[in-house]
């Protein structure tokens, strides 16, 4: 079975098949945006890189730890961080 070519955005590489943590210093330059709906290991949230052409990556944020697991695997991005963090709800990590 053919695998999807990895990610590439701002020098950071995403896992084609599951999400990709990523410490949270490294992502100086993209929008982190945080919901407040706490889950087991963080908070709901999405991340936005510093290129314009890019959306919203749903993310998992746990600033206790430093990292954010960001969903790079999916297919699409959303328009609105509010999207992409919905769609943390019907994930299981």
């Amino acid at each position: 079975m053919p695998t999807r070519k990895k990610l590439v955005i701002d020098g950071i590489t995403f896992e084609s098949n599951e999400p990709t943590t990523v410490p949270l210093a490294r992502l100086f330059t993209w929008v982190v945006w945080q919901f407040p709906r706490m889950r087991e290991d963080g908070f709901n949230g999405a991340v936005h890189p510093p290129d314009a052409g890019h959306g919203w990556y749903p993310a998992i944020i746990n600033a206790a730890e430093g990292q954010a697991k960001i969903f790079g695997q999916i297919k699409e991005t959303y328009s609105t961080p509010e999207a992409a963090a919905k769609y943390l709800e019907k994930v299981k990590t």
